[in-house]
């Protein structure tokens, strides 16, 4: 009698014995274990129990070979023991039992050496597989003693300063996500296969290049920090994301789109929503530049902002336009939004520019920053000077808040207006 689809164990015609069949997927490789489509192994009893019996531990390796096929995790062999050699166990009885690679010595309470035995090993596939694989197959998750060390070294560097929430957030779940789909492996374990198939990963859940390089980097980031402490070598991710030119094409707004807005939108905002149009518009900055300005400052004569922490070429200052100082505090001096968050203010923005009719997908709030640069080049800015105000590399060395005079930079910065 064949066996159904999905069972293991089947009888031949005319033989009483339980025979085992293991068909192994195309996607698993030779190497990886089989050297045959399909394994038929007799199971040497007529026993259906027996058979089950027998059969377990091979049907147990062969699910873990089927877990390593489709998420593209491979075994790793090692030498288990019988006690893990070079190092003391304490049994309950008070005795403790001694372990070396070739020996097990049994010690007593009262420090008598009582027996001495052979410390057997043996040679066993460990197999890596996500919590969710292991439930699905009925298979144990063998969990790390202590504190895991991989998080130690994201704390470490999460530590060294302050960043915001956001950050930190997001940080720690590209980390935990990492974590899970190489199976709970340590990051000195890991190599740049397992970096490659992240990376692929990401880009299958149909992520931009932008995006999956901004995630490798949270993985990146403090693994370089802890080879550079000595805490760790190597790094899984040097050089494993795949560049495509898949980023999504962005549209100034026209000159209409902007009247548009000036005319019949900036009226009905809100109070927080109107000022962050007006600063982006005007100055070309980040939302989260404007969103982070405390203070300002005074040279010259003139009123000025200190914004930047997304590169060291992002630091500088930046000239109030003289067409928002109508609409800011005669100083500032504290937060200038009431809402606890930007991402509230930017979606809020976002609707509002979809309401007003301009819909094209390639046209947002953050396509204020590139009609800046349009606007400062339409006027003849040079392009350094057009950089240093957006907080885009120079062709020069960067020098701290910049390389240009406050006059220059207030000069051009009048050009953009809203």
């Amino acid at each position: 009698m064949a066996g159904r689809h999905g069972k293991y164990l089947y009888r031949r015609a005319g033989s009483p014995n339980w025979y085992l069949r293991l068909v192994k997927p195309s996607s698993i490789p030779a190497e990886q274990g089989w050297s045959r489509r399909r394994e038929e192994i007799s199971l040497k009893t007529a026993d259906r129990d027996e058979a089950l019996a027998i059969a377990a531990p091979l049907i147990r390796t062969h699910k873990l070979m089927l877990i390593s096929a489709r998420s593209r995790r491979v075994g790793k062999m090692t030498q288990k023991y019988d006690y893990e050699p070079n190092r003391e166990h304490p049994q309950k009885d008070g005795s403790k039992i001694i372990a070396t690679p070739a020996q097990a010595i049994h010690v007593d309470a009262s420090g008598n050496v009582v027996e001495i035995r052979p410390n057997r090993s043996r040679e066993v596939v460990e197999w890596q597989a996500t919590a969710a694989e292991a439930k699905e197959h009925g298979l144990k998750v063998k969990k790390l003693k202590g504190p895991d060390p991989d998080i130690q070294i994201l704390d470490d560097y999460l530590g060294l300063k302050a960043r915001n929430k956001y950050y930190d957030a997001e940080a720690r779940r590209t980390w935990a996500e990492f974590k899970e789909f190489v199976g709970g492996k340590l990051i000195k374990d890991c190599t740049r296969k397992e970096g490659r198939a992240f990376a692929e990963h990401l880009r299958a859940k149909g992520l931009k290049t932008a995006t999956i390089v901004k995630l490798i980097n949270y993985l990146a980031a403090p693994i370089n920090h802890a080879n550079e402490t000595g805490d760790l070598k190597g790094n899984p991710f040097f050089r494993v994301i795949a560049h495509e030119d898949d980023a999504k094409e962005m549209l100034d707004f026209s000159e209409d789109d902007m009247r548009l807005m000036r005319d019949h939108v900036l009226p009905k905002l809100g109070r927080d929503e109107r000022l962050m149009w007006l600063m982006l518009a005007a100055t070309g900055m980040r939302h989260s530049e404007v969103y982070s300005i405390r203070e300002e400052f005074e040279e010259q004569g003139v009123r000025h902002v200190k914004v930047g922490s997304k590169t060291e070429s992002s630091k500088r200052k930046v000239p109030l336009p003289d067409c928002l100082i109508p609409y800011l505090p005669m100083r500032i001096t504290g937060p200038l939004f009431e809402d606890p968050s930007l991402k509230n203010i930017s979606k809020n923005l976002l609707r509002a520019v979809r309401r007003a009719g301009i819909t094209d997908p390639r046209k947002v709030v953050y396509s204020t920053r590139h009609r800046a640069h349009t606007r400062l080049r339409n006027a003849g800015c040079d392009r350094d000077v057009q950089r240093e105000i957006v907080g885009h590399e120079t062709g020069e060395a960067h020098v701290k808040y910049g390389q240009f005079p406050i006059l220059v930079l207030q000069r051009w910065i009048n050009e953009i207006g809203f």
